[in-house]
């Protein structure tokens, strides 16, 4: 009889966890972003230094699952390619990226077309590299003259802290029976109120903008879905 209860009660967790588990994907995506960098821009011009714009080119991963209320659960990756550019006999450049583990709900369009909004939180941040020397850690004398670094695409100066980032998405999927290849479009804005001051080294580097990476983007998506 304990036998025969403990297969009965095996087969029916199983059978609830199948119901719980539905659709999923992962993706490649690549498009543009938006950030709050005119301060910065503002004093890399005043100090000589070539400029980055407000915008940055985007490529991340992701994946999800859709349970079987149609909640979505899943992380993201996405690198920020800001510029790299030459300055007296050197390079100075500036990128970051931020990661987030998000929560979505799952709207049908049709049997092979799904909107979802999502909200996710997590960490990110960007950075400043440079090639020459420095002996400062004020915002403006590292600008005059960085600090050596035997790697030049070593971050000099640094900042970091929490995202939030509120976005949707549109979804094709072009195979049968929701799974398959799938095509679609991501588009929000990041939150990103970092508090926190700029590093250098592990130092604190005082006076520096209040530059982040907080913005609009928008991004195409390309990845595969299966059922289960």
């Amino acid at each position: 009889m304990f036998v025969v209860v403990s297969c009965i009660s095996g087969q029916q967790g199983a059978e609830a966890q199948a119901s719980l588990l539905g659709p999923g994907a992962a993706f490649f995506g690549a498009g543009i972003s938006g950030m709050e960098t005119g301060e910065l821009d503002d004093r890399l011009a005043a100090s000589g230094y070539p400029t980055f714009g407000r915008t940055a080119l985007t490529i991340g991963i992701g994946a999800y699952r859709i349970l079987s209320n149609r909640v979505m659960l899943g992380g993201e990756f996405n690198g920020l390619i800001i510029g790299e550019e030459p300055h007296d006999g050197g390079e100075v450049g500036l990128g970051g990226g931020y990661a987030t583990l998000g929560i979505g709900y799952s709207f049908a369009l049709s049997q092979r077309a799904r909107f979802y909004p999502r909200l996710g939180l997590g960490v990110g941040g960007f950075g400043m590299w440079f090639d020459n020397e420095a002996d400062s850690v004020h915002f403006d004398d590292v600008l005059t003259d960085p600090e050596p670094s035997a790697n030049l695409r070593e971050t000099v100066m640094s900042r970091d802290g929490l995202v939030m980032d509120a976005g949707a998405g549109v979804e094709i999927l072009r195979g049968r029976r929701s799974n398959g290849p799938l095509v679609g479009l991501r588009f929000g804005y990041l939150f990103a109120p970092f508090d926190s001051s700029w590093d250098s080294y592990e130092r604190k580097v005082t006076g520096g903008p209040d530059a982040t990476i907080s913005g609009p983007y928008v991004r195409v998506i390309i990845g595969g879905a299966w059922r289960r």
